[in-house]
């Protein structure tokens, strides 16, 4: 079968790039979804789901999916983009048909071996996606084996290392490895995921990227205190850079780990006086921080080394972090549209 070259991709503007990267302020991302440019408005919607607003995201993604003047490249990322959405909030099976036509539509515009393209806006980061998003719906059925065959096959189309779609391989590569029950190579993927968002400079590309890889040194048998402290440090972070679909599954691995390993000392109290408005379980609720952007800067090095949440006991340390994780699921039930809302329901 011939396939021609792909045409070249020029580098996305600026403000393309901050909406990607999560820079952008969720005013920004609204006020760039009714850009004249379709690009832009595919990053807004980009945007917008990355602080959890899947209803606003969704219409702005049908009406490009819709849009004959849209190239098809673009259409087939609105295609991953809405079934990224629907995966996060536990739709792989309404994900997978999603990801295959993106596939489909994006594949007969260009070879495996594309452009330099680190942000991913070209027909061939999209069949890279899409690829790599059918491999992520696999795991969504615990099928290791049919996601790594897909992983196989999206790879040929990734960026190099520090590429977004080679950072999006590696959170899946990592992922299948932890179902297939192999810690170790889950923790080496989840290395090269942070490595390349950091290159990318994306901070809700390093931000996942720091979720999966805590999770996985979890399982690797890392010191639990260290990746209890990493966690709880992710899901601050999500709160306050707004990044709300990172908070919850932050909160969940963090009180999955709390359950395994009670905590020999007691993390620091937050004082609810100290002007952080916390939940009752000493944890910042997503209500809180949604459109919060100050102190994520330096959120890291002040949970380095010790959980700031009181964990005095296992009950209190886990059963506090499913309180504020249900905070969260409430906000992005408000911010989801109705297929999302079933989902979130079930």
């Amino acid at each position: 079968m011939h396939v021609r070259s792909p045409d070249p991709v020029a580098s996305p503007p600026r403000a393309v790039i901050r909406l990607l990267g999560g820079a952008a302020t969720s005013h920004d991302a609204g006020r760039a979804a009714r850009s004249p440019s379709a690009i832009t408005r595919w990053a807004a919607a980009v945007a917008l789901g990355g602080v959890g607003h899947y209803a606003r995201a969704a219409g702005v993604l049908e009406a490009l999916r819709r849009d004959p003047a849209v190239d098809p490249g673009l259409r087939a990322h609105a295609l991953v983009t809405r079934a990224s959405h629907l995966r996060q909030l536990g739709g792989h099976a309404a994900a997978t048909p999603l990801d295959g036509r993106a596939a489909r539509l994006a594949r007969g515009l260009g070879c495996p071996v594309g452009p330099d393209d680190p942000w991913g806006t070209g027909a061939v980061a999209a069949v890279a996606d899409a690829l790599t998003g059918l491999a992520a719906d696999a795991l969504g059925r615990f099928d290791a084996a049919r996601a790594a065959v897909l992983l196989d096959r999206a790879g040929p189309w990734c960026g190099a290392a520090g590429s977004r779609t080679r950072v999006r391989h590696d959170w899946v590569s990592a992922e299948t490895a932890l179902v297939a029950g192999d810690a170790g190579a889950a923790l080496v993927a989840a290395d090269r995921a942070l490595a390349g968002a950091r290159t990318l400079g994306s901070d809700r590309h390093v931000l996942k990227s720091r979720l999966v890889r805590a999770v996985a040194a979890g399982v690797a048998g890392e010191d639990p205190s260290a990746v209890l402290a990493e966690l709880d440090a992710v899901a601050a972070d999500a709160l306050a850079t707004g990044m709300v679909p990172l908070h919850r599954p932050a909160l969940l691995a963090a009180a999955d780990l709390a359950d395994r390993h009670p905590p020999e000392r007691v993390g620091a109290v937050v004082d609810p006086d100290d002007g952080e408005v916390l939940s009752r379980s000493g944890h910042g609720t997503a209500e809180q921080g949604m459109n919060n952007r100050a102190g994520a800067s330096d959120a890291a090095p002040r949970h380095a080394g010790e959980s700031r949440f009181d964990t005095r006991s296992r009950r209190a340390g886990a059963e506090g972090r499913r309180h504020a994780a249900l905070h969260t699921v409430s906000v992005l039930y408000t911010r989801s549209d109705g297929p999302g809302r079933e989902l979130l329901r079930e």
